[in-house]
């Protein structure tokens, strides 16, 4: 059952140079102006504006993997874990207020979604937990994801998740309590 949201109009003054380029973008994607628009404001109340608060900055998977590849694999698990203790929890306090594993999982998706890390999939019956994690960023992105998740769900979650882990895949698999 889809529930359709409540939408309200609203009026914007833009110049013609960005309505064309609304137009090009729409097209190509083959969707409205309208959902266009909606998907970048969307974009920005889930994701630009608290990254911003974090000073997040943008760069290329193929430039990340390059950086990532000259890190030797006991330094790239240290960052991951360090990172995974702070980061995470920082930002779904500031966007959730709390954590639990819903607004964990909510949190990854949004990584996952707007910074790249990777394709998001969630699957769950009843508190048995399936993640799966699709990159093209090779073997030390999954190994640096399993650290940088395993360290989230101990110290956040009290959860131990168990990984299979792929050069460009990672299956976390988990149990709520």
């Amino acid at each position: 059952m889809v529930v359709e949201k409540k939408t309200l109009l609203r009026t914007i003054r833009i110049t013609p140079e960005l309505e064309g380029l609304l137009q090009r973008d729409a097209k190509l994607k083959r969707i409205s102006v309208n959902a266009l628009i909606s998907s970048i404001m969307t974009k920005y109340a889930e994701w630009d504006r608290f990254r911003e608060r974090f000073e997040g900055i943008v760069i290329t998977p193929r430039g990340f993997s390059a950086i990532l590849e000259s890190v030797d694999d006991e330094k790239v698990e240290r960052l991951a874990r360090e990172l995974g203790s702070a980061l995470s929890r920082e930002f779904i306090l500031l966007v959730s207020k709390n954590i639990n594993v819903e607004t964990y999982l909510a949190h990854l998706s949004l990584l996952c979604r707007y910074g790249g890390f990777a394709h998001f999939e969630v699957e769950n019956e009843g508190r048995e937990y399936t993640v799966t994690l699709l990159h093209t960023m090779g073997q030390k992105w999954s190994n640096y994801l399993t650290s940088f998740i395993d360290e989230n769900m101990k110290t956040d979650l009290n959860i131990v998740p168990r990984f299979e882990v792929k050069k460009n895949a990672v299956v976390i698999r988990f149990s709520e309590s």
